[in-house]
Protein backbone atom coordinates (compact mmCIF):
# COMPACT_ATOMS: atom_id res chain seq x y z
CA UNK A 1 0.00 0.00 0.00
CA UNK A 2 1.19 3.67 -1.30
CA UNK A 3 2.07 5.68 1.62
CA UNK A 4 0.49 8.46 -0.61
CA UNK A 5 -3.26 8.54 -1.85
CA UNK A 6 -6.67 7.62 -0.36
CA UNK A 7 -5.97 3.69 0.56
CA UNK A 8 -4.05 4.79 3.43
CA UNK A 9 -5.71 7.66 4.11
CA UNK A 10 -9.42 5.71 4.41
CA UNK A 11 -7.98 2.65 6.29
CA UNK A 12 -6.50 5.70 9.34
CA UNK A 13 -10.09 7.03 9.63
CA UNK A 14 -11.30 3.49 9.75
CA UNK A 15 -8.68 2.58 12.39
CA UNK A 16 -9.41 6.23 14.51
CA UNK A 17 -13.29 5.58 14.20
CA UNK A 18 -13.19 1.58 15.53
CA UNK A 19 -10.24 2.59 18.40
CA UNK A 20 -12.68 4.96 20.25
CA UNK A 21 -15.57 2.37 19.52
CA UNK A 22 -13.51 -0.81 21.20
CA UNK A 23 -12.43 1.36 23.73
CA UNK A 24 -16.24 2.07 24.88
CA UNK A 25 -17.06 -1.70 24.20
CA UNK A 26 -13.94 -3.06 26.41
CA UNK A 27 -13.69 -0.26 29.46
CA UNK A 28 -15.79 -2.18 31.51
CA UNK A 29 -15.20 -5.48 31.29
CA UNK A 30 -11.63 -5.34 32.04
CA UNK A 31 -11.49 -6.08 36.08
CA UNK A 32 -8.73 -7.05 38.77
CA UNK A 33 -5.51 -5.95 38.76
CA UNK A 34 -5.18 -5.50 34.99
CA UNK A 35 -8.24 -3.39 35.09
CA UNK A 36 -5.79 -0.27 35.14
CA UNK A 37 -3.20 -1.06 32.35
CA UNK A 38 -5.63 -2.39 30.32
CA UNK A 39 -7.66 0.44 30.01
CA UNK A 40 -4.51 3.00 29.74
CA UNK A 41 -3.67 0.74 26.82
CA UNK A 42 -6.88 1.43 25.15
CA UNK A 43 -6.60 5.14 25.94
CA UNK A 44 -2.98 4.55 24.43
CA UNK A 45 -4.84 3.17 21.00
CA UNK A 46 -6.93 5.36 20.38
CA UNK A 47 -4.16 8.33 20.78
CA UNK A 48 -1.95 6.58 18.16
CA UNK A 49 -4.66 6.19 15.97
CA UNK A 50 -5.63 9.78 16.23
CA UNK A 51 -2.00 10.78 15.29
CA UNK A 52 -1.51 8.26 12.72
CA UNK A 53 -5.07 9.61 11.27
CA UNK A 54 -3.36 13.37 11.71
CA UNK A 55 -0.38 12.33 10.33
CA UNK A 56 -1.08 10.55 6.80
CA UNK A 57 -3.60 13.28 6.38
CA UNK A 58 -0.61 15.97 6.25
CA UNK A 59 1.96 13.76 4.88
CA UNK A 60 -0.90 12.70 1.75
CA UNK A 61 -1.77 17.17 1.36
CA UNK A 62 1.94 18.34 1.68
CA UNK A 63 3.89 14.82 0.58
CA UNK A 64 6.19 15.31 3.17
CA UNK A 65 7.35 11.64 2.62
CA UNK A 66 6.79 10.20 -0.93
CA UNK A 67 7.23 6.31 -0.18
CA UNK A 68 7.80 3.89 3.33
CA UNK A 69 11.46 3.87 2.45
CA UNK A 70 11.84 7.45 2.97
CA UNK A 71 9.48 7.70 5.76
CA UNK A 72 11.82 5.38 7.64
CA UNK A 73 15.31 6.85 6.18
CA UNK A 74 16.07 4.13 3.93
CA UNK A 75 15.91 6.23 1.18
CA UNK A 76 19.53 5.86 -0.35
CA UNK A 77 21.36 8.74 1.50
CA UNK A 78 24.42 6.82 1.75
CA UNK A 79 24.83 5.88 -1.72
CA UNK A 80 27.01 7.08 -3.90
CA UNK A 81 26.73 9.20 -6.21
CA UNK A 82 27.66 7.78 -9.68
CA UNK A 83 26.72 8.07 -13.09
CA UNK A 84 23.67 5.73 -14.72
CA UNK A 85 24.29 3.93 -17.75
CA UNK A 86 26.58 6.46 -19.75
CA UNK A 87 24.04 7.56 -22.56
CA UNK A 88 25.63 5.93 -25.55
CA UNK A 89 24.91 7.19 -29.33
CA UNK A 90 22.90 3.51 -30.41
CA UNK A 91 20.19 5.04 -27.51
CA UNK A 92 20.31 8.39 -29.11
CA UNK A 93 19.72 6.86 -32.80
CA UNK A 94 16.98 4.76 -31.21
CA UNK A 95 14.88 6.75 -28.90
CA UNK A 96 12.30 7.70 -31.03
CA UNK A 97 11.12 4.00 -31.70
CA UNK A 98 11.62 2.86 -28.16
CA UNK A 99 9.94 5.74 -26.28
CA UNK A 100 6.67 6.22 -28.37
CA UNK A 101 3.29 5.56 -26.36
CA UNK A 102 5.25 4.85 -23.52
CA UNK A 103 3.14 7.32 -21.19
CA UNK A 104 0.50 5.72 -19.43
CA UNK A 105 -2.11 7.47 -16.97
CA UNK A 106 -0.93 7.99 -13.76
CA UNK A 107 -3.54 6.82 -11.33
CA UNK A 108 -2.77 9.39 -8.59
CA UNK A 109 -4.13 12.25 -10.98
CA UNK A 110 -4.88 13.19 -14.12
CA UNK A 111 -1.17 13.42 -15.55
CA UNK A 112 0.71 11.29 -17.94
CA UNK A 113 3.73 9.21 -16.54
CA UNK A 114 6.49 7.00 -17.91
CA UNK A 115 9.82 6.24 -16.97
CA UNK A 116 12.59 6.55 -19.40
CA UNK A 117 16.47 6.45 -20.03
CA UNK A 118 17.75 10.05 -21.15
CA UNK A 119 19.73 9.59 -24.46
CA UNK A 120 22.44 12.14 -23.22
CA UNK A 121 22.80 11.49 -19.76
CA UNK A 122 22.30 8.05 -19.52
CA UNK A 123 19.64 8.79 -16.48
CA UNK A 124 16.67 6.66 -16.00
CA UNK A 125 13.88 8.13 -14.37
CA UNK A 126 10.16 9.87 -13.91
CA UNK A 127 8.31 12.45 -16.09
CA UNK A 128 4.56 13.42 -15.55
CA UNK A 129 3.11 15.55 -18.38
CA UNK A 130 -0.02 17.25 -17.98
CA UNK A 131 -2.01 18.00 -21.39
CA UNK A 132 -4.23 21.09 -21.32
CA UNK A 133 -7.85 20.43 -22.60
CA UNK A 134 -6.93 21.81 -25.40
CA UNK A 135 -4.69 19.56 -26.47
CA UNK A 136 -7.60 17.07 -27.05
CA UNK A 137 -9.73 19.79 -28.69
CA UNK A 138 -7.30 20.83 -31.56
CA UNK A 139 -5.37 17.58 -32.61
CA UNK A 140 -2.97 20.06 -35.03
CA UNK A 141 -1.87 22.04 -33.01
CA UNK A 142 1.61 22.07 -31.05
CA UNK A 143 1.96 23.63 -27.40
CA UNK A 144 4.15 25.62 -25.38
CA UNK A 145 5.92 23.83 -22.27
CA UNK A 146 6.41 24.90 -19.05
CA UNK A 147 9.35 22.53 -17.33
CA UNK A 148 7.76 22.53 -13.33
CA UNK A 149 10.73 21.30 -10.75
CA UNK A 150 10.10 20.53 -6.86
CA UNK A 151 11.92 21.76 -3.92
CA UNK A 152 14.33 18.96 -1.62
CA UNK A 153 12.97 17.03 -0.99
CA UNK A 154 10.16 16.16 -2.69
CA UNK A 155 8.41 15.17 -5.55
CA UNK A 156 7.12 15.92 -9.05
CA UNK A 157 3.28 15.40 -8.60
CA UNK A 158 3.49 17.76 -5.88
CA UNK A 159 3.12 20.02 -8.52
CA UNK A 160 -0.37 18.19 -9.70
CA UNK A 161 -1.92 17.99 -6.03
CA UNK A 162 -0.72 20.75 -3.20
CA UNK A 163 0.90 23.23 -6.03
CA UNK A 164 -2.10 23.21 -8.00
CA UNK A 165 -0.12 23.49 -11.05
CA UNK A 166 -2.82 22.45 -13.41
CA UNK A 167 -6.02 24.23 -11.46
CA UNK A 168 -4.10 27.79 -11.64
CA UNK A 169 -3.12 27.30 -15.08
CA UNK A 170 -6.69 26.96 -16.13
CA UNK A 171 -8.22 29.28 -13.62
CA UNK A 172 -5.93 32.17 -15.25
CA UNK A 173 -6.97 30.45 -18.98
CA UNK A 174 -10.64 31.34 -18.16
CA UNK A 175 -9.66 34.88 -17.37
CA UNK A 176 -8.01 35.19 -20.93
CA UNK A 177 -4.81 36.03 -19.03
CA UNK A 178 -2.79 32.77 -19.62
CA UNK A 179 -2.21 30.73 -22.66
CA UNK A 180 -2.29 26.57 -22.65
CA UNK A 181 0.88 25.20 -21.86
CA UNK A 182 2.02 21.12 -21.61
CA UNK A 183 3.33 20.80 -18.11
CA UNK A 184 5.91 18.65 -17.59
CA UNK A 185 7.27 17.52 -13.88
CA UNK A 186 10.40 15.38 -14.06
CA UNK A 187 12.24 13.85 -11.37
CA UNK A 188 15.42 15.96 -10.73
CA UNK A 189 16.62 13.82 -7.54
CA UNK A 190 17.58 11.28 -9.55
CA UNK A 191 19.75 9.68 -6.61
CA UNK A 192 17.49 9.34 -3.46
CA UNK A 193 18.70 11.70 -0.58
CA UNK A 194 21.01 13.22 -2.57
CA UNK A 195 20.23 16.80 -3.43
CA UNK A 196 21.77 17.42 -6.99
CA UNK A 197 20.51 20.65 -7.38
CA UNK A 198 19.98 20.34 -10.96
CA UNK A 199 23.80 20.56 -12.01
CA UNK A 200 26.14 17.93 -13.88
CA UNK A 201 28.00 17.33 -10.95
CA UNK A 202 31.69 15.71 -11.65
CA UNK A 203 31.96 12.05 -11.53
CA UNK A 204 28.18 11.88 -10.96
CA UNK A 205 24.77 11.88 -12.70
CA UNK A 206 24.39 14.67 -15.29
CA UNK A 207 21.16 16.03 -13.86
CA UNK A 208 21.74 19.43 -15.87
CA UNK A 209 21.79 17.55 -19.56
CA UNK A 210 18.84 15.00 -18.47
CA UNK A 211 16.46 18.54 -16.90
CA UNK A 212 17.61 20.67 -20.36
CA UNK A 213 18.23 18.24 -23.05
CA UNK A 214 16.69 14.73 -22.09
CA UNK A 215 13.28 16.22 -21.30
CA UNK A 216 12.95 18.22 -24.01
CA UNK A 217 13.51 15.42 -26.33
CA UNK A 218 10.98 12.85 -24.43
CA UNK A 219 8.24 15.51 -25.02
CA UNK A 220 8.77 16.68 -28.23
CA UNK A 221 9.14 13.17 -29.36
CA UNK A 222 5.91 11.52 -27.37
CA UNK A 223 3.89 14.94 -27.67
CA UNK A 224 3.12 17.94 -29.90
CA UNK A 225 5.25 20.48 -28.69
CA UNK A 226 6.46 23.49 -29.91
CA UNK A 227 10.57 22.60 -30.24
CA UNK A 228 11.67 26.01 -30.20
CA UNK A 229 13.61 27.94 -27.42
CA UNK A 230 10.79 30.57 -27.43
CA UNK A 231 8.46 27.89 -26.98
CA UNK A 232 9.96 26.47 -23.61
CA UNK A 233 10.01 28.05 -20.05
CA UNK A 234 10.75 27.00 -16.10
CA UNK A 235 9.17 27.02 -13.33
CA UNK A 236 10.12 25.93 -9.31
CA UNK A 237 9.74 26.36 -5.92
CA UNK A 238 12.27 26.55 -3.32
CA UNK A 239 15.46 23.94 -4.56
CA UNK A 240 13.42 23.88 -7.50
CA UNK A 241 13.59 27.55 -8.04
CA UNK A 242 16.99 27.66 -8.39
CA UNK A 243 16.71 24.58 -10.54
CA UNK A 244 13.97 26.81 -12.75
CA UNK A 245 16.72 29.95 -13.07
CA UNK A 246 19.33 28.32 -12.90
CA UNK A 247 18.76 25.80 -16.33
CA UNK A 248 17.28 28.99 -18.00
CA UNK A 249 20.18 30.96 -17.65
CA UNK A 250 23.00 28.18 -18.12
CA UNK A 251 20.92 27.01 -21.10
CA UNK A 252 19.46 29.75 -23.17
CA UNK A 253 19.39 28.33 -26.42
CA UNK A 254 17.22 26.20 -24.94
CA UNK A 255 14.63 27.79 -22.84
CA UNK A 256 13.54 31.53 -23.01
CA UNK A 257 12.26 32.03 -19.13
CA UNK A 258 11.74 31.10 -15.87
CA UNK A 259 10.25 31.62 -12.86
CA UNK A 260 11.63 31.05 -9.62
CA UNK A 261 9.25 30.81 -6.57
CA UNK A 262 11.01 32.00 -3.12
CA UNK A 263 14.10 30.58 -4.68
CA UNK A 264 17.65 30.37 -3.83
CA UNK A 265 20.73 31.13 -6.23
CA UNK A 266 23.96 30.28 -5.53
CA UNK A 267 24.59 26.49 -4.87
CA UNK A 268 24.26 25.39 -1.19
CA UNK A 269 25.48 21.68 -1.88
CA UNK A 270 29.06 22.17 -0.96
CA UNK A 271 30.66 19.47 -3.17
CA UNK A 272 28.81 21.96 -6.49
CA UNK A 273 29.87 25.45 -5.39
CA UNK A 274 32.72 25.48 -7.58
CA UNK A 275 30.56 23.81 -10.61
CA UNK A 276 30.39 26.11 -13.28
CA UNK A 277 27.41 27.44 -13.20
CA UNK A 278 27.00 27.42 -9.66
CA UNK A 279 26.41 30.71 -8.74
CA UNK A 280 23.17 32.24 -10.96
CA UNK A 281 24.34 35.88 -10.31
CA UNK A 282 27.90 35.13 -11.68
CA UNK A 283 26.25 33.28 -14.24
CA UNK A 284 24.23 36.18 -15.21
CA UNK A 285 27.70 38.61 -15.43
CA UNK A 286 30.06 36.66 -16.95
CA UNK A 287 27.28 35.33 -20.06
CA UNK A 288 24.49 37.88 -20.18
CA UNK A 289 22.15 35.37 -21.45
CA UNK A 290 19.22 36.65 -23.54
CA UNK A 291 16.51 35.06 -20.89
CA UNK A 292 13.93 36.47 -18.63
CA UNK A 293 13.27 35.78 -15.31
CA UNK A 294 10.70 36.39 -12.66
CA UNK A 295 11.81 36.40 -9.29
CA UNK A 296 9.38 35.90 -6.40
CA UNK A 297 10.02 36.55 -2.92
CA UNK A 298 8.10 36.67 0.31
CA UNK A 299 9.08 40.24 3.01
CA UNK A 300 7.99 37.12 5.79
CA UNK A 301 10.85 35.27 4.06
CA UNK A 302 13.68 37.28 4.55
CA UNK A 303 16.41 35.53 2.73
CA UNK A 304 14.21 35.08 0.23
CA UNK A 305 14.18 39.35 -0.55
CA UNK A 306 18.27 39.17 -0.17
CA UNK A 307 18.64 36.93 -2.75
CA UNK A 308 16.44 38.50 -4.97
CA UNK A 309 18.04 41.78 -4.48
CA UNK A 310 21.35 40.33 -5.47
CA UNK A 311 20.41 38.62 -8.82
CA UNK A 312 18.53 42.36 -9.20
CA UNK A 313 22.16 43.79 -8.98
CA UNK A 314 24.17 40.99 -11.13
CA UNK A 315 21.99 41.24 -14.17
CA UNK A 316 23.08 43.23 -17.24
CA UNK A 317 20.98 43.43 -20.44
CA UNK A 318 20.06 41.29 -22.74
CA UNK A 319 19.45 39.29 -19.31
CA UNK A 320 16.45 40.99 -17.97
CA UNK A 321 15.09 40.06 -14.67
CA UNK A 322 11.21 40.77 -12.88
CA UNK A 323 10.63 40.68 -9.69
CA UNK A 324 7.30 39.82 -7.87
CA UNK A 325 7.44 40.49 -3.82
CA UNK A 326 4.42 39.50 -1.63
CA UNK A 327 4.47 41.45 2.07
CA UNK A 328 3.40 38.13 3.73
CA UNK A 329 3.40 34.41 4.15
CA UNK A 330 6.67 32.12 4.81
CA UNK A 331 8.43 29.42 2.95
CA UNK A 332 5.73 27.05 2.21
CA UNK A 333 3.15 26.20 -0.79
CA UNK A 334 0.31 28.22 0.82
CA UNK A 335 2.11 31.14 -0.43
CA UNK A 336 3.79 29.77 -3.80
CA UNK A 337 0.48 28.54 -5.02
CA UNK A 338 -1.17 31.89 -4.51
CA UNK A 339 1.54 33.03 -7.12
CA UNK A 340 0.92 30.98 -9.63
CA UNK A 341 -1.60 32.80 -11.58
CA UNK A 342 0.12 35.79 -12.41
CA UNK A 343 3.46 33.87 -12.99
CA UNK A 344 1.36 31.95 -15.54
CA UNK A 345 0.29 35.43 -17.13
CA UNK A 346 3.91 36.89 -16.98
CA UNK A 347 5.17 33.63 -18.50
CA UNK A 348 2.56 34.21 -21.76
CA UNK A 349 4.19 37.21 -21.92
CA UNK A 350 7.27 35.71 -23.29
CA UNK A 351 6.75 32.40 -24.65
CA UNK A 352 5.32 31.79 -27.65
CA UNK A 353 1.41 30.67 -28.02
CA UNK A 354 -0.08 27.40 -29.47
CA UNK A 355 0.85 26.89 -33.11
Amino acid sequence: MSLLGWPLFVLSIALAVAAPVGCALLWGRVRGAVAWPSRLALILVCQVTAILLAGVGLNDHFQFFASWSDLTGQNGADAPIQQQNGGSQPLARGLSKRLRNDFRPDRNDDALSATLVGARSGIRSKVWVWLPPQYRRHPQQRFPVVELFPGFPGTPITWFHTMQGPKKLQEAMKKGAAQPYILVAPTMTVVPGHDTECTNAPGGPKVATWLAEDVRRIVTENFRALPERDAWGTMGYSTGGYCAAKLTAQYPHLFRAGVSLSGYFTASTPALTKVPGASIPALLQARRPAVDLLLTASKQDPGTTTAVNTMVQAARPPSIVYTYVVPRGGHNTGVWTAMLPKCFQWLTTKLTHAA
